[in-house]
C-alpha cells in the first residue's frame, strides 16, 4: 500500500510540474543620457519597448516621465557601488509584466521624443525572473548624443559685399 501511495505522490508531482502560472513582475526602466542626467518629461520622454528575445513578443511599451534627477548626486558626487542614483521623482517607465519562467528581454529606448531629428536608439538585454521585481533605480539604459536647437537669423546684414550672420544654437545632452 505504501508503494502505491509514494507512486501516487510522484505521478501527481510530475503532472503539476509543467503547469506553471505566470507571476506579475514589476519593472522600472530609466533612460540616462551618457555622462549626464535622466531623460524625462522636459525632453518629451523616451519611448521604451520591452520585448521577449525568444518570441519577439512585446511585453510592455510606454514613455518615461518625470524629472531629470538630482544634479548634484548625478553630476558631482562620486558614484558608489549599490548607492541609488535616483529618487521617486526621477523619470522612469514603470510597468508590470506577467512571466511564468525566466525570460531574456531586450529593452529598447528611443530618446528624446520631443526632438525627432535628434532621436537616438539604444538597447540592453536582461533576464527577468518571475516575481523578482526590478525596484529602485531599476534598469538604466544609457543613450548617447546631443539635442541641438539652431536659431535661424531673421535678417542678414550686408556690408561691403560681405554678410554678417549671427549663429546661435542650444546644445544639450539628450
Amino acid at each position: 500500500m505504501r508503494k502505491f501511495l509514494v507512486a501516487g505522490f510522484f505521478l501527481t508531482g510530475i503532472l503539476f510540474l509543467n503547469t506553471v502560472e505566470a507571476m506579475q513582475t514589476k519593472v522600472i526602466v530609466r533612460i540616462k543620457s551618457k555622462d549626464a542626467k535622466f531623460v524625462g518629461t522636459s525632453m518629451g520622454g523616451a519611448l521604451i519597448t520591452i520585448r521577449d528575445v525568444e518570441t519577439g513578443k512585446v511585453l510592455a511599451e510606454g514613455l518615461t516621465s518625470g524629472g531629470t534627477g538630482d544634479t548634484n548626486k548625478i553630476m558631482n558626487e562620486p558614484v558608489r557601488r549599490f548607492a541609488r542614483l535616483t529618487d521617486d521623482a526621477t523619470a522612469k517607465f514603470e510597468t508590470t509584466v506577467d512571466i511564468a519562467e525566466p525570460a531574456l528581454v531586450t529593452i529598447e529606448a528611443e530618446a528624446p521624443m520631443s526632438r525627432k531629428p535628434d532621436t537616438v536608439k539604444s538597447s540592453t538585454q536582461v533576464w527577468l525572473i518571475p516575481g523578482k521585481d526590478m525596484p529602485g533605480d531599476g534598469i538604466v539604459v544609457e543613450v548617447p548624443g546631443f539635442s541641438v536647437t539652431a536659431v535661424v537669423p531673421e535678417e542678414i546684414k550686408l556690408s561691403g559685399n560681405k554678410a554678417a550672420v549671427t549663429v546661435q544654437a542650444t546644445i544639450v545632452m539628450i
